[in-house]
């Protein structure tokens, strides 16, 4: 296993262990404003990095600007989901636009021709 891959894995259990402790060892009534926002990012970056990850092992012929693109499309869907959720703005109809939205970025990005590097 080169450095590399090592390393992503090192990261993604160190983002994991990260979100596990905010969500159980603190209270959102009592946290500031600005902290509150920590748990969404640790969310996408968590989705983010295992499905850059799946995508890299199980489809090692993907670019990596494709890659980043489809990781970033699936880790902000349950982002923005959560969000519109912890602010209770999520409908039935939100979800479905969303979800339709990912369907298509991700239709998209295999439509498109990236550079290989």
């Amino acid at each position: 296993m080169n450095t590399h891959k090592v390393r992503s894995l090192v990261l993604l259990v160190i983002v994991y262990i990260a979100l596990l402790a905010m969500v159980f060892m603190t209270n959102p009534r009592k946290l500031p404003i600005i902290i509150l926002i920590v748990p969404f990012i640790l969310v996408f970056a968590a989705v983010f990095l295992s499905v850059n990850l799946a995508v890299r092992r199980f489809f090692p012929r993907v670019v990596r600007p494709r890659r980043l693109f489809i990781a970033g499309c699936s880790a902000g869907l349950p982002t923005l989901l959560l969000i519109l959720s912890s602010i209770n703005q999520l409908t039935w109809r939100d979800a479905f636009l969303l979800i339709v939205l990912a369907v298509f970025l991700l239709f998209y990005s295999s439509r498109l021709e990236f550079l290989k590097k």
